[in-house]
């Protein structure tokens, strides 16, 4: 029987592929040695009837998506959590000091009673059919994305249509500086609906397949809804502490230093705080698609998993990153105020110069943390490792994904804007079937049509939040990771690969 010789110390090369040692494998019995031709021993039967065999062990499932959206434990980026509760604690210390100022006025103008004999706003058995007749708004909106493709092209007309449209009322209203700088982008724009023809395939599996995602887990609408109120609630208690602490420290003899201050720190921390609710809720839904694309259907319920990361794991991230938008936010704010109350024509121009370059350049920035925040849901890594992953995609990606976000957020744009103008033509409507007492000479037409298409864009705005955090998302997953897509929803790989070649290359 041949035997291996034994290995040569002097040889390199015999370290490699060693013999196998003897030895009972796979808990066979021992072997005899046979001759050639002779017939195996006889085995036992095996036992049917008997109890398994608990030692061997099972398959385990494919699990290698979990490290990406199990972020270790801990909270990332500490300062940035304690610095944001310092600007909370600022911003409620003036904000009682405003609120109080409506207290101490309180009874000036007799409060809010009238001998005027005003019905108010009264929600009669009409008013209520109308109310209730708001929530078909949800319906259309889910219809409006079952035709993806005829939607990203009208919408991207429509948006040149609108461009121009600003243009020429820019011309007419002689605000010509304004006027050409849209027809720039407006000529830019329409050579774009060209130049981008061969993306827009891609774009609509995008739409499609977030779309899906998002009629599988509703739970990403009610974040989004979560979010609105949040925001709406945030704005105007900013809006109530602003007029209040105007009205207690504004005086008429001194340069209201301290006034002025404090309105800073407030527009800033309007800022700051926006951001942090509106990422918050981003890295939320983004969560959820981050679970969907890596495990498909092997989680139930992935929105908690997600809410908690967004709220311990990834939240001092969030606040880094809300930060730096805020700084540029009020960048903007202040080129926006110095423009306003300038004289000089030619210092006037100058500034209309710098707001655009800083405008753009804040928009990218933007786009950029937004991706990254993308990451930071599905890596639950700092704020700055992640952002240095993100632009290896942008330098590896960019072109495709800023292209593939422009042709969404034209759906998404004009979305909002057709849900409002239908909304508005409800109210309109209602009020001349109805003509309730406090119409009668249609003064409040106007403000009813304007609330009525503000609450459409808003309903419209929970739906484009998550399919905004869901495009992005599984961009970045399919840039990172395509062949998780591939073992998972094997179709939907092919049918993007089909629109999108650059998928199988990775990063």
């Amino acid at each position: 029987m041949y035997q291996p010789p034994p290995p040569n110390p002097g040889d390199p090369h015999s370290n490699y592929y060693p013999p196998p040692p003897t030895g009972n494998y796979y808990a066979q019995p021992n072997q005899t040695n046979l001759e050639y031709g002779q017939p195996p021993p006889a085995q036992p039967p095996p036992n049917y009837d008997g109890p398994a065999n608990t030692n061997v062990q099972p398959l385990k499932p494919y699990t290698e998506g979990q490290d990406k959206i199990k972020p270790g434990s801990g909270w990332n980026d500490k300062w940035a959590i304690g610095l944001w509760l310092c600007n909370i604690g600022a911003f409620i210390g003036l904000s009682v000091v405003g609120l109080r100022t409506y207290r101490g006025n309180e009874g000036a103008y007799n409060g809010v009673q009238s001998d005027n004999a005003y019905p108010g706003l009264t929600f009669d058995r009409a008013t209520r059919k109308y109310t209730f007749s708001l929530k078909i708004d949800c319906k259309p909106i889910t219809i409006f994305f079952r035709f993806p493709k005829p939607l990203i092209i009208l919408t991207f007309i429509g948006s040149i249509i609108v461009y121009f449209g600003v243009t020429i009322y820019y011309f007419v209203m002689h605000y010509y500086s304004a006027a050409i700088v849209f027809l720039i982008f407006s000529c830019l724009y329409l050579a774009c609906l060209f130049w981008w023809r061969s993306r827009i395939p891609f774009a609509t599996v995008m739409l499609e397949t977030v779309v899906s995602i998002t009629r599988k887990h509703p739970s990403t609408i009610v974040i989004g809804i979560i979010t609105l109120i949040v925001q709406t609630a945030f704005n105007f208690w900013f809006m109530f502490t602003v007029i209040g602490v105007y009205q207690a420290w504004y005086s008429s003899a001194s340069n209201n230093s301290k006034l002025n201050c404090a309105m800073v720190f407030l527009v800033f921390s309007f800022y700051w705080t926006s951001q942090v609710i509106t990422y918050v809720a981003h890295v939320t839904i983004a969560g959820v698609f981050a679970t969907v694309y890596f495990l498909n259907d092997g989680v139930k319920h992935p929105v908690w998993g997600s809410a908690r990361r967004a709220l311990t794991t990834s939240f001092g991230s969030i606040c880094f990153g809300a930060l730096l938008i805020a700084f540029v936010n009020m960048i903007r704010y202040f080129l926006q105020i110095a423009r306003a109350n300038s004289d000089n024509p030619v210092l006037s121009f100058l500034i209309c110069i710098i707001q655009c370059i800083v405008n753009c350049a804040a928009g990218l920035f933007e786009w950029f943390t937004y991706y990254a925040f993308s990451g930071v849901a599905i890596y639950g890594e700092p704020f700055i490792p992640t952002a240095r992953k993100t632009w290896t995609m942008v330098k590896d990606r960019g072109i495709d994904a800023l292209i593939n976000t422009n042709l969404i957020g034209n759906v998404l744009f004009m979305g909002g804007l057709l849900v409002g103008v239908l909304c508005g033509l409800l109210g309109f409507i209602y009020l001349k079937a109805s003509n309730p007492a406090y119409n009668t000479n249609g003064e409040m037409t106007p403000v009813v049509v304007m609330m009525c298409f503000l609450i459409g864009s808003s309903m419209f705005s929970t739906v484009a939040t998550v399919i905004s955090s869901g495009v992005a998302t599984t961009f970045v997953c399919l840039a990172e990771d395509p062949e998780a897509l591939r073992r998972s929803k094997p179709q939907l790989y092919e049918k993007i690969r089909e629109t999108w070649p650059q998928i199988a290359q990775g990063i």
